[in-house]
């Protein structure tokens, strides 16, 4: 009987140190959940697909780490792919994110493109306090003056890796100098004139202003603005009018698909003008075919090329070609949000939301597109050494040269397109 007992408290004794050691284990185990992010985009458009393929990258990389290091545990990271439809739909936007957010369960949200669908989406991520950080071309300023405006509501939000609709007036002015330099230089003119040509679109309503104000600063006359919706199909009217005007230059903004006729017709009118501008589809490989090469010769400005802006640049966007078979877009800079999420919450050590966002705060990160750093909006600092822009030109064959700025290693020249020369060479009203 003596025995018995003796063999029933050793083993009792064994259950309570077996008991012990998986007890001071658990909270090991139990902090090593999936971290789940929902990617935000309209998954049916370029903008939103990039935006999944630039995480997919980041994915990779932080499955080579061996997840996200929380408090010394690494946790494996889900994405979770969300739908926002928000070029069409407005109220398709907030309810994908409020359902990514009760529904799936999400801990943070990354992407996003249009402003006005972003300034909604803002509004779910704040109610239930989610740090939400854009990674696409919403660009309308007061995304992100909200922060400052009311910073216990919008603190959960940052503008990761774009820019500002007031910086991006700089970036379109940027290569406006030297594009009217090649035209003075090639075609003999001496009065250069540029029109604009922009999508009805929120982040462009407070740039308009500014660019009547500093072009005609540079030298050049601009002879006006044209405007049409960011699904339009046919931009020929608009085209024709600018061929009328004179204008050797198009200063175009678009972040949506009407980008795809507007270039196609360019190309079929033979509008004698270079084009510049943003042109968010334009960044995806399938731009060219879907206007038939037409769009051969035109220009346009991102935030990451075949050159090395930082030595993230060119690794990053040869995986993205070799995976995919396109070039990045501006939404693939989701990328760069993923990796500032990471180290936020490695820096935080906790998922806790506040301490992520005062990690955030503290981001001093080289991107794809420049160093990121954080201003008290939330937004990205702009300029030399920080945040900048390249200007590519696309030609035939689909073939893309980096023409601006001069100073990044691999830097092409910029090509006037063959019909603009034969319509412009030895006219008469060039001077």
């Amino acid at each position: 009987m003596k025995k018995h007992l003796h063999v029933g408290k050793w083993m009792l004794g064994t259950l309570l140190l077996l008991w012990v050691v998986a007890f001071s284990l658990t909270p090991l185990c139990a902090d090593a959940r999936t971290i789940k992010i929902g990617i935000l985009g309209p998954m049916n458009f370029v903008q939103g697909d990039h935006a999944w393929k630039g995480a997919q990258i980041a994915l990779d990389e932080i499955k080579a780490a061996g997840g996200i290091k929380v408090g010394g545990v690494k946790m494996p990271v889900e994405f979770v792919k969300v739908d926002t439809n928000e070029i069409l739909s407005l109220s398709n936007a907030t309810s994908a994110v409020e359902k990514a957010i009760t529904r799936d369960k999400v801990d943070f949200l990354v992407g996003g493109c249009s402003s006005g669908a972003i300034l909604a989406m803002q509004e779910v991520a704040a109610d239930h306090k989610k740090i939400f950080i854009l990674a696409g071309s919403g660009s309308h300023p007061e995304i992100t003056a909200r922060v400052a405006k009311n910073y216990d509501r919008y603190k959960y939000f940052f503008r990761g890796g774009t820019y500002s609709a007031i910086n991006i007036v700089t970036v379109a002015l940027s290569t406006l100098p030297d594009m009217a330099k090649k035209i003075r230089e090639d075609l003999g003119v001496e009065k250069v004139k540029l029109a604009m040509l922009f999508e009805q679109a929120k982040w462009l309503d407070p740039q308009i202003p500014l660019y009547n104000e500093q072009i005609p600063k540079m030298g050049i006359e601009v002879v006006g603005i044209w405007r049409m919706s960011i699904n339009a199909l046919d931009v020929s009217a608009q085209l024709m009018a600018i061929k009328e005007s004179g204008a050797h230059i198009i200063l175009a903004m678009t972040s949506g698909p009407v980008a795809i006729p507007m270039y196609r017709q360019i190309g079929e009118l033979e509008i004698p003008a270079l084009i510049t501008g943003v042109n968010v589809e334009a960044e995806g490989a399938k731009f060219y075919e879907a206007t038939g090469g037409l769009c051969a010769y035109s220009t346009y400005l991102t935030q990451q090329s075949d050159v090395e802006i930082t030595w993230r640049t060119k690794p990053f966007y040869e995986k993205f070609r070799k995976r995919y078979g396109e070039n990045p877009s501006m939404t693939a800079t989701a990328y760069n949000s993923l990796l500032i999420l990471k180290e936020a919450i490695e820096r935080a050590q906790t998922l806790d939301t506040d301490r992520v966002v005062e990690a955030l705060e503290k981001t001093d990160f080289q991107g794809t597109g420049g160093r990121m750093v954080f201003n008290k909006e939330h937004d990205g600092v702009f300029g030399p050494g920080y945040l900048m822009n390249v200007g590519v030109q696309i030609m035939p064959g689909n073939v893309l040269h980096t023409w601006f700025p001069k100073n990044y290693k691999g830097t092409k020249e910029l090509q006037i397109p063959p019909w603009m020369l034969k319509y412009w060479k030895g006219r008469s009203d060039n001077k």
